[in-house]
C-alpha cells in the first residue's frame, strides 16, 4: 500500500513525499522510527483497491450467519481468537467473506478487538453487526451475541428470498414478451407490410399503428435507452434528497398489497433487532440510535428520531411509540405489557414471530395475484399481435375471392 505524508524532518523542514508500507500503522511506526513528526498521512488508494472496494461489496446475509455460527462455536470450544479466525479464514469458500477474514485475521493478530477488526473491513460487514459484537466484547457474552446475530441474518436472508422468488415469475414472462414483441417486428409485420403493399391494399388501421411504432423503436432505441439511463440516474440522484426519499419511501407504504407487505417486514426487523439489543443489556437510547439507521425505509427511521427525543424526554417507550401512527396497536400494546412485567424483550421477539408470519402469507397473496396479472397482459398484447397479423390477411383473402 502506497501512503502519502507531509511531515517536519530532523532538520525542522516541511517534507511532503510518499512511502510504501503493510498498513497505516507500520506506515507510523516508519515516521517515529525516522523521527518525523507528522502533519498528515493518508493512503493512497490503488486502481485495483478502488475496483475491489466497488465491485465486491457486502458479504452476503446467508455468508453473515454462516459466520457468526462458526465463530460463536469456536469461541465456546475455547480456542483462542486468533487461531479460531485462522481455521475459518483457511476453509471458508466465499472469496468475498475470505478477504474480509483476511483483514480481520490480521487486525486481531496486532492485537486490535474484533470489533475494531471488523470496521477496517470498510463496510463489507453489516454497522449492527459490529456494533453488538463490541458490546459482546464489552460484556463477555460474545459467543451469545455471535449466535444472536447468526440467527439474525439467517431470518434476514430467509425473507430475502422469500421476495426475490416473488420477482422471478414475472421476470420471466416479461422476458417472453420482449422477445415475442421483438420477432413480431422484425420478421412477421415487415413481411405482411411487403405483402400488402406489393398487392396494393391498404393495411389496416391496427396493423398501421403497430407497423409506425416499431419504426419508431427502431429509429429512436438509442435515444430511447439513452433517455432511460438518464431518467434511471436522474432518479438515483434527486432520491439522495431525504425529502424525496422520504416521499418516495411514504409512497411504497401506500402502494395496494406490497405497501402492507413492507410494513410488516420492517416491524418484523424492528422488534427483532430490539429484543436483540435488549438481550444485550444496551441502554434504550443507544438502542433507538442505532435502529434508525437498519428500518430501511425513511417514515419508521424519521419516527424512531422523533421517539429517540421523546425518551430522552422522560417519556416512557409506550407512550412516545403511541404517538406515531407507522407503529400498530398491537406492537404499542405488546410494548406496554412488556415495559410493565419486566418481559420486553419476550414480547418483542414474539411480535417479531408473529409479523413474520404476516410477512409469508402476503408474499404469498402476491404470488398468486403477479400471475394472473402478467398472463393478462401477455394475452392482451398476444392478442393484438395476433389480430393486426389476421385483419391484413383477411381482407387479401376478400380481395382475392
Amino acid at each position: 500500500m502506497q501512503f502519502k505524508y507531509k511531515i517536519i524532518d530532523e532538520n525542522m523542514a516541511v517534507v511532503e513525499g510518499a512511502m510504501e508500507a503493510v498498513d497505516l500503522d507500520t506506515a507510523k511506526q516508519n515516521m517515529v522510527e525516522n523521527h518525523w513528526q507528522v502533519i498528515s498521512l493518508r493512503e493512497v488508494p490503488s486502481i485495483d483497491s478502488v475496483i475491489n472496494r466497488k465491485f465486491e461489496g457486502k458479504v452476503k446475509y446467508e455468508t453473515v450467519s454462516s459466520f457468526c455460527s462458526q465463530l460463536a462455536m469456536m469461541i465456546r470450544s475455547g480456542a483462542n481468537l486468533v487461531r479460531g479466525l485462522d481455521i475459518l479464514k483457511a476453509q471458508v469458500e466465499d472469496k468475498r467473506l475470505k478477504s474480509v477474514l483476511k483483514i480481520i485475521f490480521e487486525g486481531v493478530s496486532r492485537g486490535n478487538s474484533l470489533s475494531q477488526s471488523m470496521r477496517d473491513c470498510k463496510g463489507a460487514l453489516p454497522d449492527l453487526l459490529v456494533n453488538l459484537v463490541a458490546v459482546g466484547e464489552e460484556s463477555g457474552s460474545l459467543d451469545t451475541v455471535l449466535t444472536s446475530m447468526a440467527e439474525y441474518y439467517e431470518r434476514e436472508n430467509f425473507i430475502r428470498k422469500k421476495i426475490s422468488s416473488v420477482a422471478v415469475y414475472p421476470v420471466i414472462l416479461t422476458l417472453v414478451l420482449i422477445g415475442l414483441i421483438i420477432l413480431f417486428i422484425n420478421v412477421i409485420l415487415p413481411s405482411i407490410a411487403d405483402l400488402m403493399t406489393q398487392t396494393g391494399q391498404s393495411l389496416p388501421l391496427v396493423t398501421q399503428i403497430l407497423i409506425n411504432s416499431a419504426m419508431f423503436l427502431k429509429t429512436n432505441a438509442f435515444y430511447l435507452l439513452l433517455g432511460f439511463v438518464a431518467a434511471l440516474f436522474a432518479y438515483k440522484r434527486i432520491s439522495l434528497i431525504p425529502r424525496v426519499r422520504y416521499f418516495i419511501d411514504d409512497v411504497k407504504l401506500h402502494i395496494p398489497v406490497l405497501g402492507k407487505n413492507i410494513h410488516n417486514i420492517i416491524i418484523a426487523r424492528f422488534a427483532r433487532t430490539l429484543a436483540l439489543f435488549l438481550h444485550s443489556s444496551i441502554p434504550i437510547v443507544t438502542i433507538l440510535n442505532s435502529m434508525e439507521t437498519i428500518m430501511g425505509n425513511k417514515v419508521p427511521s424519521q419516527a424512531l428520531a422523533r421517539i429517540k427525543e421523546k425518551v430522552m424526554q422522560g417519556d416512557t417507550l409506550t407512550s412516545a411509540f403511541g404517538e406515531e401512527q407507522f407503529f400498530d396497536p398491537l406492537v404499542i400494546q405488546m410494548m406496554s405489557i412488556g415495559e410493565e412485567t419486566g418481559r420486553l424483550e419476550e414480547l418483542m421477539g414474539e411480535i417479531a414471530n408473529h409479523y413474520d408470519r404476516s410477512v409469508e402469507i402476503g408474499i404469498a397473496r402476491m404470488t398468486a395475484l403477479i400471475e394472473p396479472i402478467f398472463t393478462v397482459v401477455i394475452g392482451v398484447f398476444a392478442g393484438i399481435m395476433i389480430i393486426s397479423i389476421a385483419l391484413p390477411i383477411m381482407n387479401m383473402s376478400s380481395a382475392i375471392q
